[in-house]
Parts: C-alpha cells; structure tokens; sequence
C-alpha cells in the first residue's frame, strides 16, 4: 500500500509541473507501473468471488465504450470513463490523472484497433501487471469482417477502427466483452449474460429501424461526405458510398489539393449535401462549400454527426443506440431535401 500512495504522490506531484510535462508524464506511468507490478495484487474474479456485494472497477476509454459495459454490468460494476466527451480519441493522450484512475481500477476497457492510438501503449503496459485486466472490443472481431485501409488513405495495411458503426460488428462485441465479464466476476455471469440477450435484441430493433428509416433516401443520394472517412463500416452495412476529406484520422488535415478534388468530385456527382462532425473543426468543410458556389452548385452541410464517440452524457445522444439514431435522423434530413 506503501508503495501504491508512493506512486500516486508521484505522479500528482508530477503533474502540477509545468515543464517538460510530456517526458515527466511517461517517466511518472513507468514508474507507477512498475510499482503495480511489485507488489501484491488481488485477482479481480478472486476479489468478486469471495463477495458478491463486491463491485468490479471499470474504466473506459470513451463514452461509447463505457455504455455497452454499462449496459452489460448494469448496478453490478461502478463504471467510468477518462476521455472526456467532445474530445478526439484518434489524438487523445493519457494524463497522470487518467493513469492514477486505471491503476484503482479491477478492468480497462477501450475499443482498440488503432482508435486511442495514444493511449493503447500504456494500456498495454498496464495490463502486463499482475491482478489487472485490460480488455478491448475490437481485438476478438473476425479480421475478415473488418475494413483494411487501401493505398492513399493514409495508413495503408491497417484496419479501420470505426467498427461500431457495423451493428453486426458491435453485437459481437458485446457477446465477447459479456464472456470476459463473466470470467473476471463469474458471481454475476447470469445476470451479464441476460443483459446481453436484451441488448442484442435491442441491437437487432435498431437495425431494422435504421434500415426503414434509410429506405426514404434515393439510392442514387446515398452518398456521405465527411470532414474524416469514419463511416465506411456504415456505408458497408446500409449500402451507402463515403468519402472522407482527410482520410481515416483527423490528424490528417485536407490541404488545397484534398479541397479541390472533393469540390469537383461534388460538382460532377451533383451531391448537394456535406457533413462535419461534432468534434472535429468545420472550416475545411466550409471552404469546399464555397469552392462549389464559385462553380454556381450549391452545397448545403448537414447535421453535424457523431463519429469517434457518442454524445454527452444524459442527451439522447449520449448512448451507442442514441448516437446511431441521431446520425441515421440527421443522414435522411440532408440528403432528402
């Protein structure tokens, strides 16, 4: 325990300097993770077992992460979350304070395949030590399900990590995150296991509605242009063609080129409607908007959507569910008009 208060007065400490904060930062999390690692640990599944009053401690990545473990564990396990809604996860670095909540915590969730790009090293790091779990949705998905990027995408030969938007796909994983719960506290395997069929059948009324929904878009408008190319798996799984300003990550930011080329792509294509996102900056966006009146067409933008994350807590949009909804509602009033 010593050892423990050592480690967070270290990193706390560390974290009201204001100079190389960055190096400070990683030194601080070796150090507490080495710490983790050399003294005693409790198993989590052997900590829940011995009392079923326990709760497991759970920390997601994102808002939409920590909703299905939520909606899974239900008042069996206090859940949390350390990137804070509004922010980009492609880009999201941990801070010390982010670190000292996962070291109190029995379990680490986070989506994987490349979306906290910043962080997945120090998950990784952290779940070497002995009695923590860290788990992540994506790494279970059959890879031929998932979206390899192609030549000129930026990042070519990785997979798109967007795979929520494939409702197949987060069904599968929500059937894979419910078995490692069980294991981890096998004291509430049948109630996680009976929220799992009431979610995947859930999921299943959200496809069938999106499907209705999307039924009233002409198939020669289903079209999505986005500020980032987060919608593949969508436009795989409803029939749609998407086209991303700046590729898979909004690291990448569009150039003159990228703006050109997605303004006559819109002006030969007659595509009258263009989305942003919530979270990520709009003026690139804007400019292709208005190097399409230069040409006299004319480009509405849409709804802003909900890409890397769901929305605020509490908001309709602020659950997996709610946020598919939202993008589907916004997707039929743009491209309808």
């Amino acid at each position: 325990m010593e050892d423990l208060a050592f480690c967070r007065f270290f990193v706390i400490m560390f974290n009201s300097l204001h100079l190389m904060r960055q190096a400070l930062f990683f030194l601080a999390a070796a150090f507490c993770f080495g710490c983790s690692e050399s003294r005693p640990s409790e198993d989590p599944s052997e900590r829940a077992s011995e009392d079923s009053s326990v709760k497991l401690r759970v920390v997601c990545t994102t808002g939409m992460v920590a909703d299905m473990v939520g909606v899974l564990c239900g008042p069996d396990a206090d859940v949390d979350f350390v990137i804070p809604t509004g922010l980009d996860p492609h880009t999201y670095r941990a801070t010390p304070s982010d670190v000292e909540r996962i070291m109190e915590a029995d379990v680490v969730v986070y989506s994987g395949i490349g979306l906290e790009a910043k962080f997945e090293d120090i998950l990784e790091n952290y779940g070497r030590g002995e009695g923590h779990s860290v788990l992540s949705l994506g790494q279970g998905l059959p890879a031929p399900d998932l979206i390899v990027l192609g030549e000129g995408e930026g990042h070519e030969g990785e997979v798109d990590p967007h795979f929520w938007f494939d409702i197949d796909l987060w069904k599968l994983a929500a059937t894979s995150l419910s078995k490692e719960l069980s294991s981890l506290d096998p004291e509430h395997a049948n109630a996680f296991n009976a929220r799992l069929a009431q979610y995947l059948q859930e999921l299943d009324n959200l496809d069938l509605w999106c499907r209705q929904e999307l039924d009233n878009i002409a198939p020669s408008d289903r079209v999505m242009v986005t500020v980032h190319d987060a919608f593949a798996y969508f436009a795989r799984h409803f029939g749609f063609e998407v086209r991303g300003l700046q590729g898979i990550s909004p690291e990448l930011e569009a150039g003159v080129y990228d703006v050109s080329n997605m303004v006559n792509y819109l002006v030969d294509n007659n595509i009258q409607a263009v989305f942003v996102e919530e979270s990520l900056p709009t003026k690139t966006m804007e400019a292709v908007v208005k190097g399409c009146a230069s040409k006299g067409h004319d480009v509405s933008i849409g709804e802003p959507l909900l890409a890397d994350n769901v929305g605020v807590a509490g908001s309709e949009e602020g659950t997996y569910i709610g946020m598919v909804k939202y993008n589907v509602n916004a997707l039929v009033l743009g491209l309808t008009k």
